[in-house]
């Protein structure tokens, strides 16, 4: 199975200001950060570049988050007189509560000004229209991990894993009183981390690494993989796609390479581990893919892609009711996914139960009502609050964390 990560609002899908934080110059340890960081980039793989094209239409910075001049005057039309009763934080938010009632959920990493003039995007979009705002009238922003469960979703033999941050808006001089920007309401969410502008760029780029990959345009999404890198020199989900592209490219060496040095670092990646445990298979490798699948094997897989992969082996092998209980597991982790419900009807219906088959499928289509929400927006389903005010409230937001894992 192919299986890549998408953080989201998206996606798969990382951020904050490039200020550099206040050290102590007398203290050693960030020294020997530095140095190991350095030690660790020599050590990494050089790519195979001549198997790509040169590619020079990389968005930059400042394209990613300019506005034409006819979309800055708009919302500083509403910033200084509809809004301008409110602070200056809380006016961005409301703003974009206005406009993002007629946006359209599309799965495409928009630049600010395409999101604004498409009136689309995904989450990302959104998160860097609401960046750009913050900047032309200079207000501070930082994006927040929630800690959800992850959303997936595949096409054709590649998994898209949606993860979440969420915008946080400051007072000005303040660092304890913002407003929350959410696009998705989600319950049981848990604040997690900040993370910083270099991160949310690496995320930017390594987006549309993915969709460019998936569009067939390789060059392309190795420049911008490479790319994410400037951001994040070392980061285990950029390297994984272009180890995936180089595969792709037919160089399993390098992206072996690419495999192996990552793993040395983040022996939790389980992207990576599948990408490489699907070439040890592929080249007809028993000692390796024994070692591969016993690190598999050790952590928890709360993908229900591998479930699903493992019933429809066991369809194949007409064992149904292996079939029947992995796809009870992967609902179990993605109720939200119609293939499950699917793929156990059409099971019940081989048992010789119809009722029980048309149970599953009342079951899946509830549960579709229920997710309808990823697939657009809705005037109620973005919000801010004041975290001194309404500390009980919570809500998510998604960011898109891409990374990429080969399941072909």
């Amino acid at each position: 199975m192919n299986m890549r990560k998408f953080g989201c609002l998206t996606a798969a899908l990382l951020l904050s200001g490039c200020a550099v934080q206040p050290q102590n110059s007398s203290a050693p340890a960030p020294r020997a950060v530095v140095v190991t960081a350095a030690a660790e980039l020599q050590q990494l793989p050089p790519f195979n570049s001549n198997l790509f094209e040169a590619y020079v239409g990389v968005t930059t910075e400042d394209e990613l988050f300019a506005l034409t001049a006819e979309q800055q005057a708009d919302f500083l039309d509403d910033f200084h007189t509809k809004f301008a009763h409110l602070p200056v934080n809380e006016r961005i938010a409301e703003y974009l509560h206005s406009i993002t009632f007629g946006f359209n959920y599309k799965e495409q990493t928009y630049t600010a000004s395409e999101a604004l003039t498409r009136s689309a995007g995904n989450c990302m979009a959104l998160a860097i229209v609401t960046q750009s705002l913050a900047r032309l009238v200079e207000v501070d922003l930082r994006f927040q991990r929630v800690n959800n469960a992850p959303v997936y979703d595949r096409s054709a033999n590649v998994v898209m894993v949606s993860d979440h941050v969420r915008a946080r808006l400051y007072k000005p001089g303040e660092t304890t009183s913002w407003v929350t920007v959410d696009y998705f309401p989600a319950r049981e969410s848990r604040n997690g981390d900040l993370v910083n502008q270099q991160e949310f760029l690496a995320l930017y780029y390594r987006n549309r690494a993915a969709e460019l990959m998936l569009d067939g345009e390789q060059s392309a999404a190795f420049a911008y993989a490479k790319e994410a890198l400037r951001y994040q020199p070392l980061d285990s989900d950029a390297l994984n796609i272009i180890a995936l592209l180089h595969r792709r490219a037919g160089d399993e060496t390098t992206a072996e390479a690419i495999y192996a040095f990552v793993l040395t670092r983040d022996n939790t990646n389980l992207n990576v581990l599948y990408n490489y445990l699907e070439l040890a298979k592929k080249q007809q490798r028993p000692t390796l893919i024994a070692q591969l699948q016993e690190q598999i094997n050790q952590l928890p897989d709360y993908n229900p892609y591998t479930w699903i992969a493992l019933a429809e082996r066991a369809y194949a092998e007409d064992d149904l009711a292996t079939a029947i209980r992995m796809y009870e597991k992967a609902a179990s982790y993605a109720p939200y996914l119609h293939e499950v419900y699917w793929g156990q009807a059409r099971l019940y219906l081989e048992l010789g139960r119809p009722l029980t088959a048309k149970r599953i499928l009342r079951e899946g289509l509830a549960e579709a009502r229920r997710s309808a929400t990823k697939k657009s927006f809705k005037a109620g389903w973005y919000s801010f609050e004041d975290p001194v005010i309404q500390k009980s409230r919570t809500k998510c937001g998604f960011l898109k964390f891409v990374s990429l894992v080969n399941v072909a």
